[in-house]
């Protein structure tokens, strides 16, 4: 396809489906899916391509990459073009046109997109991966569903996991689960009096759950080393400016408890728990605040912001 036609066939998925939200994708000579311009999600691009580059044990044509909630296709189709074998699960019609019409652009063989609810996610259907990327939606998620969803997540990874996230700074609500109990609060998604139609056409929260549950940063640390990830590791360089201080980049590795020869007295000794936030949770049967999920749009303004002042020194 010539740029011309790419044009055409571009405006006819705007026309029908709106204008790509996030995902800024060269598609040909002067031909973007938003402009040509930095938009925001080239930065965490940067850092994942890298982390992944970094800690895969294997050349990325050998790599098996799952893409949760894939949006408009960025971070799959990015490591589809450097060889790897890519499935991008989203669960909106709107967002998986647009990354269609991108996939078939591009021509990426290695790519194929699924439309259903990442809740939906087993090893069945999908099978298992070397790497799990899972940005952007972890906090859209509410119990019980996120720990059904991070359960099936393990069990699809035999490499590793790729987490961004917002985290609570607050531990204000806390739910058990599988003995264990994990703190953190509630983040409102939609209205309560709105109906499921509305909810689909806001392409920024979840499919139909209200509200969220957003773990604290050591519940989330926590919860991974229950279901099996053995190191846990946070991202912070390649760096992205103007990140949030309550979003964080997590590397999750499925490996195998090593026993330590030199020092036969741990044999026996579980890893501990990361302690909870100092502040104190709750008072039993009291209801915990709703709060407002920040605004991607505000994320992606400030970050912009913050660039310019970067690039013009």
């Amino acid at each position: 396809m010539n740029p011309e036609q790419i044009q055409h066939e571009k405006q006819a998925i705007v026309e029908r489906f709106g204008e790509w939200t996030a995902h800024n994708i060269y598609l040909a000579s002067g031909v973007y899916t938003i402009g040509n311009q930095i938009v925001g999600d080239e930065v965490k691009l940067r850092r994942i391509t890298q982390l992944v580059v970094d800690i895969a044990k294997k050349p990325l044509q050998e790599l098996r990459v799952l893409d949760l909630a894939c949006l408009e296709g960025l971070y799959g189709m990015e490591l589809a073009r450097h060889g790897a074998e890519v499935v991008g699960i989203e669960g909106r019609e709107a967002n998986l046109a647009k990354a269609q019409f991108t996939k078939k652009v591009l021509d990426l063989d290695h790519l194929t997109l699924i439309q259903d609810d990442v809740r939906n996610l087993n090893v069945e259907q999908h099978g298992y991966f070397d790497v799990v990327l899972c940005l952007g939606i972890l906090y859209h998620l509410e119990v019980p569903d996120i720990f059904l969803f991070l359960e099936h997540l393990s069990q699809v990874c035999q490499g590793f996991a790729v987490i961004d996230t917002h985290v609570s700074v607050v531990a204000e609500r806390s739910h058990t689960h599988n003995g264990n109990t994990y703190w953190g609060a509630s983040y409102q998604e939609h209205a309560p009096e709105s109906n499921l139609d509305e909810r689909a056409q806001d392409l920024w929260a979840s499919l139909d759950n209200v509200t969220s549950f957003w773990f604290t940063r050591p519940s989330l640390y926590n919860i991974l080393s229950h279901l099996g990830f053995t190191s846990i590791y946070e991202c912070h360089y390649p760096s992205e400016v103007g990140k949030p201080s309550d979003r964080i980049t997590l590397l999750a590795i499925k490996g195998q408890p090593q026993p330590l020869h030199s020092a036969p007295l741990m044999a026996d000794q579980s890893i501990p728990p990361l302690p909870e936030l100092s502040n104190p949770p709750i008072q039993s049967g009291l209801q915990p605040p709703i709060h407002e999920a920040p605004s991607h749009k505000f994320s992606m303004r400030s970050l912009m912001q913050r660039l310019k002042v970067l690039l013009n020194g």
